[in-house]
């Protein structure tokens, strides 16, 4: 029996990659419920959404240029009208949903088992070429969301595909012109979801009729050939965070239940494991938790793949944890992504509306002395950019105000005493999305003011001289993921979202934990759904209360500050024993900069942003270096363990030659980067900015007998470096093998920009 499939298969493929979800999709509801499959067809906030954008946009169209419509909307256009309107004899130029369904097999799909359902392409577009000759046809797809996707560019393709087929098979070929680039029509930039207006991104179709040509003649038929009978499923399946929306979760879900002994559970509940790690780890037979967790070795098997090469031996220890429901401590001795001190602890959550591109809630707490001093939460009363900015600058200017109370608390106390304070978000994902949202209000007076204060936390170089108040010691935020990621393995599953990770350290004495409330539940996450989000948004009878929606946030808060207490009461145990867990070293707080938001202009403006920019580098390059060398090096930013062989001046230069490790034999550092440091790992000469210039250094290409030796490398420093006590120093001190190459930061465009802008503001009348 032959298996049928429509564009919404392509669609899905090439947006989960799922070979099992393909599979399953090729079954009738028959088979499934044979086998069985636990199959939950829900009606999905993203489909319905989509529906009524498309449903508006062709309202509007039908109005402004005529579409040919079907006779009711639950019915596609018959197959009568739609080979009229392929022949030209209908007067609209656009047709919805014209059902392209060929008689016989397409070529496309000839020497297979495989046939097309029907296939309905949102619209179609004939239009004459001006000056004559065929007409052309254009196919459209109508999106609600921000950004067109290759996923869904394959779906216009592959529609472009069985269209030819039709065509042909109409005797039609040499009637109209297939246009060579297709269409999405999607949420304008500055529109919303819930209007009638579109942004059109039109595309070359070349490169995906190629994917959807190999996908149909390959790898399509593949996977129709895998057996899934009662006992037996041999399709290859990953659990992740983009299975949320998919109907057969519950199904897929079953490996990995807590019903299950931990050992046997599938190793898809390992968090941080990719589908390319999973492929790999089968390959070596190793299919279960316990089976990952007795691994051995796996960094070092050839064939392991790049994923699983990287992050071998953390994938084991999380599988431990699983295994032995037991929270332990991961290879790497601490972080520096967080402060071992914070008197005053601000906590920010920020959820984010996909749709609308806008910030779903906002939440602010205040912590002193263990205990809540002030709260602030905001959900929007609407996706309008007004109700956004509102409840950005109600929770910000809370923020912005305690800051500038300690900020003038400690302006009057001795130097290295004050009140330390420090900023928590627990996803990095809700510190992009408040970055983002700022940049979105650049027109608005009041957070542009709030802008220039996020600038003053972070000090521009030229008007901070000490080395001590530099880099490292102003980084103003930690994402909480990140460090629990670093120094603990979890018996979490699948992700280290704030719902398992509080419900897990509250088994071993933290809490309170996040237990969300009834339609507040994700299994991957704990931010707000879009099924929360929308029905809000679009004023729905099923809405959540608005109070429910802040108790939540509330909830989150409560549970963030339980893990950041958690980690707070571990530092001192590690501290006790004299090899500490939080390395970030901070000053007590004061704001920098010589902004005055008070008095801003446009200038100002722009000097704020490319300094926010040029700081956002600066604290990325910063996270990256304060990892481990082993997961620098893995990375690719690292040349570890370096064993200096020779080193001299030769004329103008110094160089020092290495013998470099197999390990780091892979790095992508070569003689065309840029910013390099060289060093002996102290990161207190790492992860300080301004001792980079005593140390930067680059990598000469090869040359000679040496061209084609991966296991050496040549290092050029200036002979100023070279000859500098510091330098001489590191030569004296570090262990033949103890050198290491690093990425760092450096921004040369910056500073020139915001002088030539401060220098205009000079003129301004």
């Amino acid at each position: 029996m032959a298996r049928t499939f429509s564009g919404s298969t392509i669609k899905s493929w090439f947006q989960y990659r799922c070979e099992r979800k393909t599979r399953y999709e090729l079954f009738t509801d028959a088979e499934l419920d044979a086998v069985p499959v636990v199959k939950v067809v829900k009606e999905q906030s993203w489909a319905v959404l989509g529906n009524e954008f498309e449903q508006r946009v062709v309202a509007k169209l039908n109005r402004t240029d005529g579409v040919l419509l079907p006779s009711s909307p639950k019915h596609p256009l018959d197959e009568r009208l739609t080979a009229s309107f392929l022949r030209g004899q209908q007067a609209k130029p656009f047709a919805a949903q014209a059902n392209l369904t060929p008689r016989a097999q397409p070529s496309f799909l000839q020497g297979t088992d495989l046939a097309l359902k029907r296939n309905l392409p949102d619209l179609i577009r004939l239009a004459p070429l001006a000056g004559g000759g065929n007409p052309v046809l254009t196919i459209i797809d109508i999106k609600a969301t921000r950004r067109a996707t290759p996923f869904h560019k394959t779906q216009v393709a592959f529609y472009v595909r069985v269209l030819e087929a039709l065509l042909s098979e109409m005797g039609l070929s040499g009637h109209a012109r297939l246009d060579d680039h297709g269409e999405i029509w999607r949420i304008p930039d500055r529109g919303f979801a819930t209007g009638e207006d579109h942004q059109i991104e039109r595309f070359s179709l070349a490169p995906y009729l190629r994917m959807v040509d190999d996908f149909c003649a390959n790898i399509l038929p593949a996977i129709a050939k895998k057996v899934v009978a009662p006992s037996y499923d041999e399709t290859f399946f990953h659990l992740y965070f983009k299975c949320e929306q998919c109907d057969f979760i519950d199904h897929c879900r079953k490996s990995i239940s807590p019903e299950l002994p931990a050992e046997t559970r599938d190793v898809s509940a390992v968090p941080g494991l990719t589908h390319e790690a999973k492929r790999s780890l089968h390959k070596l037979d190793v299919r279960t938790v316990g089976a990952l967790s007795q691994a051995q070795g796996l960094a070092k098997v050839p064939g392991a793949g790049w994923s699983l090469t990287r992050k071998a031996p953390v994938l084991a220890e999380r599988a431990l944890a699983i295994s032995k429901n037991s929270i332990a401590r991961t290879q790497e001795e601490h972080t520096f992504l967080m402060p071992p001190r914070a008197d005053i602890i601000f906590l920010l959550s920020v959820d984010h509306d996909p749709v609308d591109d806008r910030i779903a809630a906002i939440g602010f707490r205040r912590i002193e002395a263990g205990k809540s001093a002030r709260e602030k939460i905001e959900i929007p009363k609407s996706g309008s950019a007004e109700d956004e900015a509102a409840a950005m600058i109600a929770v910000l200017s809370a923020l912005i105000e305690d800051l500038t109370d300690i900020d003038l608390a400690n302006a009057g106390a001795p130097d290295g005493q004050g009140v330390f304070a420090h900023i928590f978000f627990y996803e990095p994902s809700e510190a992009t999305a408040l970055q983002n949202a700022l940049g979105r209000h650049l027109d608005n007076d009041i957070i542009r003011g709030g802008l220039l204060h996020l600038v003053r936390l972070f000090p521009p170089e030229d008007v901070v001289p000490e080395p001590e108040f530099r880099g490292v010691h102003h980084l103003p935020a930690t994402a909480v993921r990140s460090v629990i990621e670093q120094l603990f393995a979890l018996p979490v599953m699948v992700a280290n979202d704030l719902r398992q990770v509080s419900q897990a350290l509250e088994a071993a004495g933290a809490g309170p934990a996040y237990r969300p409330a009834e339609g507040f539940f994700r299994p991957f996450s704990s931010l707000l759904s879009i099924d929360v989000i929308r029905p809000i948004r679009e004023q729905k009878l099923d809405a959540k209360p608005l109070s429910a929606v802040r108790d939540d946030v509330a909830m989150r808060l409560d549970a963030l500050h339980g893990v950041i207490a958690w980690l707070y009461r571990q530092n001192e145990v590690a501290a006790a024993k004299g090899a500490p867990l939080l390395r970030l070293s901070k000053k007590p707080f004061r704001f920098h900069a010589t902004f005055d938001p008070l008095n801003a202009v446009d200038l100002d403006v722009l000097v704020a942003c490319e300094l926010l920019e040029n700081r956002a580098g600066l604290l990325e390059a910063l996270v990256n270096l304060a990892q481990p060398a082993d997961r620098r090096r893995d990375a690719g930013r690292c040349m570890a363990g370096l064993s200096l062989n020779s080193h001299g001046l030769y004329g103008r230069t110094a160089i020092l030659r290495f013998k470099v490790p197999e390990a780091s034999r892979d790095s992508d550092l070569g003689p065309g980067s840029f910013n390099l440091i060289l060093t002996n790992d102290d990161p207190d000469l790492r992860l300080n900015p301004a001792n980079w210039r005593g140390v930067s250094c680059s990598i000469l290409a090869p040359s000679g007998d040496f061209e084609d030796r991966t296991d050496l490398v040549s290092v050029r420093i200036s002979p100023r470096i070279y000859q500098s006590p510091e330098f001489d120093a590191l030569l004296r001190t570090t262990p033949t093998d103890g050198w290491f190459i690093d990425q760092s930061f450096g921004d040369v465009n910056s500073d020139r920009a915001a002088r030539f802008l401060s220098n205009m503001a000079r003129y301004q009348p």
